[in-house]
């Protein structure tokens, strides 16, 4: 039905959109615990539409995480569900699962989120990156191969050597 990331959306009339967090909530850790915890700027949060990280099914924690930085590969759920501005309407669009390769730095907060474009009834659908003051530092269109998800760790993987002096 959709092909590159282009999907017909059903109009619904529904009571809600899926969890999305807010200010307050506290993200679900996916790292080991540490004997004190670990500030804003050591770790990376992740927020939005995502049902799987690094392959492990997240779908029953909601949608707000915490993480160490590094390449994670995350998965989108196979149907979105979305609330539009000004009522109860919503849409419900079926995607399958969609792969990003996030390549997570340190300090920074990292959405995945679908935008409607207006009157074509698409939805776009890519990840965000943000550091700590909310300015908007990069956008990642999804991982379609193999190749994405290599070059997702290797940036990873370049940023965590020791610079040289």
């Amino acid at each position: 039905m959709q092909k590159h990331g282009v999907v017909f959306l059903v109009t619904l009339a529904l009571s809600g959109a899926g969890c999305i967090s807010g200010p307050g909530t506290r993200p679900e850790r996916l790292y080991a615990s540490t004997p004190q915890p670990l500030g804003p700027e050591q770790v990376s949060t992740l927020e939005g539409h995502v049902q799987f990280v690094d392959d492990k099914d997240l779908s029953a924690v909601g949608g707000y995480f915490e993480l160490l930085p590094g390449c994670h590969v995350i998965g989108t759920p196979s149907e979105w569900v979305q609330e539009l501005p000004g009522g109860r309407a919503a849409f419900v669009a079926t995607t399958g699962r969609l792969t990003f390769a996030l390549p997570m730095r340190a300090g920074h907060q990292y959405r995945i989120e679908g935008i409607t474009v207006a009157m074509t009834q698409r939805l776009v659908i890519k990840a965000y990156e943000t550091d700590l003051r909310g300015n908007r530092t990069r956008e990642f269109k999804r991982a379609t191969s193999q190749k994405d998800i290599d070059a997702c760790k290797e940036e990873a993987a370049a940023r965590s050597l020791p610079t040289p002096h």
